[in-house]
């Protein structure tokens, strides 16, 4: 009989609101990066309504259209859907313990309040997780007070030289920078 190769877990936590499809496109992202990853969609109800038909017909709409395409790149993965009540940062731990996870993937819930606290639910999940936890955000906008200059020195230097001419000053001083390394032929070679 040959032996059944351990499959990589990921818990998926989603909060069905519109910055999940991020959440689920990073779990996906992970899953790929396994030979046989079983992924678990999770939601859960704090409250009695809606109920549980409801937020499992929600959370089938969200997940079906990317496992879609994520058959398309290979079919040795299997994929659950969870529907819990209670607290979420108890039921997304909980799930991981159950099935032995090897990741959590959550969205950076309450974007609407950035400030991180006790009180907000990734910091919550991190403090009952049993495995290691990737915690999605949004991107923030680009930082407009960079120099455009100092940006395109760094990209056309490609990141040899960091600040155009009028920023260097006493940057180049107390800014190093390695020359990049690349591995050839099991050799470090700078």
């Amino acid at each position: 009989m040959p032996a059944r190769v351990r499959r990589y877990r990921i818990v998926v936590g989603i909060d069905l609101s519109e910055y999940c499809d991020i959440v689920i496109e990073h779990a996906l992202d992970q899953a790929a990066r396994h030979d046989t990853p079983e992924l678990h969609f999770l939601t859960v109800r704090e409250k009695r309504k809606p109920s549980a038909e409801e937020r499992k017909r929600a959370l089938w709409d969200r997940v079906y259209p990317a496992l879609e395409t994520f058959n398309r790149h290979g079919t040795g993965w299997r994929a659950r859907l969870h529907v819990r009540r209670g607290r979420p940062e108890v039921e997304i731990a909980g799930l991981a313990a159950d099935i032995r996870a090897d990741l959590i993937v959550i969205g950076q819930f309450g974007l609407h309040t950035p400030r991180a606290s006790d009180k907000n639910l990734p910091n919550r999940v991190l403090q009952h997780a049993v495995c290691p936890t990737l915690v999605v955000g949004m991107p923030e906008a680009l930082d407009s007070q960079q120099c455009p200059l100092c940006a395109a020195v760094r990209e056309e230097s490609e990141g040899d030289a960091w600040f155009c001419a009028q920023h260097t000053g006493d940057r180049g001083r107390d800014h190093f920078v390695s020359p990049m390394t690349t591995w050839s032929g099991g050799a470090l070679m700078w």
